[in-house]
C-alpha cells in the first residue's frame, strides 16, 4: 500500500506547485505529476487488479501469438472458467490491447497505455471544468477514490474517463460533440450507455424554461435544489421499478436485453455501508450549498450526479458489476469535493484539506486493504 500513497501524495505536491507556476515549468510539472500514477500501474505485475487475470493476460497472448489484427479477433480465449470469442470484449479496447502489443511486445505496455488514457482523461476534464478551485485536490480525490478501481476495470474506466472529459462539450452548448464522446466511450465499454442519462440530467439542470422555485411548508428551494429533488425522485422511483423498467427494456431489443441481464436483474437491497460512506460529504455540501452555488455556475449539475451516484450505489446489492455503472456519475465527486473545500476561508481550509486526506484514506484502505477489493494490494513490480 505504501507505493499508492506515496505516489498519491507526490503526484499531488508536483500538481499544487504547478498551479502556482507558469509557461514550460508548469507544463514539465504537471507532465510529472501524471506520470507517476501512469507509471504505477504500467509497472505492476499481473494479477495486481483482478481484471488483469481474468481477460487482459489472455487476450494480450491472443494478440502477441496473432498474425494480424483479423487474425486476432478471429481466436477464442480462456475467461472465467469458459472460451469466449475475443469479439465478446469492445472493438476500441481490442484495438488498443492488439496495436500496443505489437508495439511494446509488453504486457506493462498495455497496462502503461490504458492507465495513459483514463489519467490523461481525468486530468483534462479536471482542468477543463476548474472555476477556481484546486486541481491538485481534485487529482488527490481521484487517486484515494478511484485510483484502485483503474487498476482493475480497465475498460469501464476508459469509458468514464473520456466521458468524464467529454462534459466540457456539454458547458460549451456543444452537445453534438459530447454525444460522439459516448460513442468513443461505448467503443470501449458497453456501460457507456449512461453518457446519454448524464447528458439528459445536465440539459434538464442547465433549461432556461424549467428555471422557477419552490415552496413547501413555508421552506423555498432554488431553481436547483428544485431540480435536483426532481432529479432524486425520479432516480428513486426507477431504483424501487427496476423490475419493470427492466421487462420494458428487454421487449424492446437484444441489445437492452443484455444490458438488463448484465446489470439489473435482481433484487435491490439497502447498502447502508454506501449511504454512511456518502454521508461526510453530502453534509458538508449542505453546509456550504449557498456559498457553492454562488461561486460555481454548474454546481447543481455536480450535484445532481452525487444525488445519482448515492442511489446506483444501492445497486450494489445485485451484482458488483451493477454498482460499478455509479462510477459515471461517483467520477464527478472529484470536481465536488474540491468545490467545498476552495469556498473556505484559509484557517478552515486546512481543516477541511485534513479531513478529507483522512477520510480518503480511510476509504482506500478499508476497500483495497480491509475488503481486497480490485486485489491489488499488496503492490509488486512485473520483475519481482
Amino acid at each position: 500500500m505504501t507505493v499508492y500513497i506515496a505516489m498519491f501524495f507526490l503526484s499531488a505536491i508536483l500538481l499544487m506547485i504547478s498551479e502556482r507556476k507558469e509557461g514550460s515549468g508548469a507544463k514539465v510539472l504537471v507532465m510529472l505529476a501524471l506520470l507517476l500514477p501512469i507509471a504505477v500501474a504500467g509497472l505492476r505485475k499481473v494479477g495486481i487488479g483482478t481484471d488483469t487475470e481474468v481477460y487482459v493476460n489472455v487476450l494480450y497472448e491472443a494478440a502477441k501469438n496473432s498474425t494480424s489484427f483479423f487474425d486476432y479477433l478471429s481466436k477464442k480465449v480462456y475467461s472465467s472458467f469458459q472460451y469466449k470469442s475475443v469479439m465478446n470484449w469492445e472493438i476500441g479496447y481490442n484495438v488498443l490491447l492488439y496495436y500496443t502489443t505489437k508495439l511494446t511486445g509488453s504486457i506493462q505496455g498495455v497496462f502503461f497505455a490504458t492507465q495513459l488514457i483514463i489519467v490523461y482523461f481525468i486530468y483534462r476534464g479536471i482542468k477543463e471544468y476548474s472555476e477556481g478551485y484546486s486541481i491538485a485536490m481534485a487529482m488527490l480525490v481521484f487517486y484515494f477514490m478511484f485510483y484502485g478501481g483503474t487498476l482493475n476495470a480497465m475498460r469501464q474506466w476508459i469509458a468514464i474517463a473520456i466521458i468524464f472529459w467529454g462534459t466540457h462539450f456539454l458547458n460549451n452548448k456543444q452537445d453534438k460533440y459530447f454525444c460522439i464522446t459516448v460513442i468513443a466511450a461505448l467503443l470501449f465499454h458497453n456501460s457507456a450507455v449512461i453518457g446519454f442519462v448524464i447528458w439528459a440530467v445536465y440539459r434538464y439542470m442547465d433549461s432556461e424554461r424549467q428555471r422557477r422555485s419552490f415552496a413547501f411548508n413555508g421552506v423555498i428551494l432554488s431553481n436547483d435544489l428544485y431540480k435536483i429533488v426532481i432529479i432524486m425522485l425520479v432516480g428513486i422511483f426507477c431504483l424501487v421499478g427496476l423490475n419493470v423498467i427492466g421487462a420494458l427494456l428487454s421487449s424492446i431489443n437484444g441489445v437492452f436485453a443484455r444490458y438488463v441481464r448484465i446489470y439489473i436483474t435482481g433484487t435491490v437491497r439497502i447498502m447502508p455501508m454506501q449511504l454512511l460512506r456518502r454521508l461526510p460529504v453530502i453534509c458538508l455540501l449542505v453546509i456550504n450549498w449557498k456559498k457553492i452555488q454562488e461561486r460555481f455556475t454548474k454546481s447543481g449539475f455536480i450535484t445532481s450526479m452525487l444525488v445519482l451516484d448515492t442511489i446506483t450505489s444501492q445497486l450494489g446489492g445485485i451484482t458488483a458489476q451493477s454498482s460499478r455503472m455509479g462510477y459515471f456519475f461517483s467520477v464527478y465527486e472529484t470536481i465536488l469535493i474540491a468545490e467545498i473545500i476552495s469556498v473556505k476561508r484559509r484557517n478552515t481550509r486546512l481543516i477541511y484539506y485534513l479531513f478529507f486526506v483522512i477520510f480518503l484514506f480511510a476509504g482506500f484502505y478499508y476497500d483495497n486493504v480491509l475488503m481486497g477489493r480490485s486485489e491489488i494490494v499488496p503492490y509488486l513490480f512485473f520483475f519481482n
